[in-house]
């Protein structure tokens, strides 16, 4: 039976398009097991109705007629880092990427310098060492937690997009977005508590690039990581981006 979603203006990524990785768990957390590839066909509109369709093999987001996103289950396997201690991510994420470079959507739910972590995923990625290895913190907000305690499997896959991008190696002479994301989810992410998170490049090809990224608990434990497809855009100006003048 097809069921009504609404992304609120919150949960934004572009300023008038939802967040890929929130956009893509409104499909993902209808899907049965813990890992699933959602793609995403066109920018998931703001605080207006979409229609979730779901079949035997598939879950489709639904703006009228006009197909938003689909994701199935699927599995994941990547070599993940090891984990980065907490101190070197906290430094890392003090030195943002995006404070090198100018950030196109400051108001991103996921990663914008206008948002914070009481409120928003807000994880600001930096430079860990000359690998190419990028670490930041997440201390998710306990307002993000399900019935069983632990931060929900839509939020989750927020926070597994926006790293992804700061693996993966974006010429910054343009702006990117996220067109396909597959996230496995390991353990539950606690509310409250500081994780580590990191991300890395996985490969290039022309106008697609593709970034990894893996949350941590204290402790060193595997919780959760995805892989994160991003497309250069032609015309940044359709997705409201913030560019060089």
């Amino acid at each position: 039976m097809a069921q009504e979603v609404v992304i609120e203006r919150r949960f934004r990524g572009p300023p008038e398009s939802g967040q890929g990785g929130y956009s893509c768990g409104l499909v993902a957390e209808r899907i049965d097991g813990d890992c699933a590839t959602v793609s995403l066909r066109k920018p998931p509109p703001l605080e207006r109705a979409l229609h979730v369709a779901a079949s035997d093999s598939a879950v489709s987001l639904l703006d009228g007629d006009a197909l938003v996103a689909e994701g199935h289950a699927d599995a994941l396997d990547l070599d993940v880092p090891e984990p980065v201690d907490l101190d070197a991510a906290q430094r890392a994420s003090e030195n943002p990427f995006w404070g090198e470079h100018i950030h196109p959507f400051p108001g991103c739910f996921g990663c914008g310098f206008e948002r914070d972590q009481q409120e928003a995923v807000a994880i600001w990625m930096g430079a860990h060492d000359h690998s190419g290895l990028m670490a930041g913190v997440w201390t998710p907000s306990p307002d993000f937690a399900g019935d069983d305690g632990a931060t929900t499997k839509l939020i989750t896959w927020a926070a597994l997009d926006c790293p992804t991008a700061t693996g993966a190696n974006l010429p910054m002479d343009g702006v990117s977005v996220l067109a396909r994301l597959t996230c496995k989810l390991v353990e539950p992410i606690e509310p409250s508590v500081a994780h580590t998170v990191v991300a890395w490049p996985i490969s290039d090809d022309g106008r697609k690039h593709v970034g990894g990224c893996a949350i941590h608990a204290p402790d060193g434990r595997l919780c959760a990581y995805s892989a994160g497809l991003w497309i250069e855009l032609r015309d940044p100006a359709t997705m409201g981006a913030q560019t060089k003048t």
